[in-house]
């Protein structure tokens, strides 16, 4: 049995789109976001200097829980997702062509191991690149 858990949202930047923008399009309301111009700040409100170059828009696909691989395999989340997503696959074109990013951002967290593991075969990857989507690791081993 697989021995981890994960949560992945959806991320994306761009240089001059909007974040309602991305949320009237997806009809979905993001996490974390700012647009192009917004001072920085941390998410205490504390000012940090200057401001954001790109917009920035952030989905839990998670609902702000850690899956656990016994309840679904990564893989099989991923090939879900995709198939969800592939009705706004000329956005996600669109936002690519014109300079913006589109990526799961995973969260990898090992349960009672740090041997993980996870298997993406080629038509999961194909249909994430066909979304233009990146997946990005980031694995947390316990201890």
């Amino acid at each position: 049995m697989p021995d981890y858990k994960f949560c992945v949202s959806l991320n994306i930047s761009h240089p001059k789109m909007e974040v309602k923008a991305i949320s009237e399009y997806l009809s979905l309301q993001p996490e974390t976001s700012h647009d192009v111009g917004d001072l920085r700040m941390t998410k205490n409100g504390r000012l940090l200097g200057g401001s954001y170059e790109e917009m920035y828009w952030s989905f839990d696909l998670c609902e702000g829980k850690r899956i656990d691989a016994d309840e679904i395999l990564f893989e099989e989340f991923i090939a879900i997702k995709n198939i969800e997503f592939n009705k706004h696959k000329a956005l996600f074109n669109d936002i690519r062509t014109t300079g913006g990013a589109i990526e799961y951002f995973v969260g990898w967290f090992s349960a009672d191991s740090i041997n993980m593991n996870i298997f993406l075969d080629p038509p999961i990857l194909k249909s994430t690149a066909d979304l233009d989507i990146s997946i990005v690791l980031c694995a947390y081993p316990e201890g």
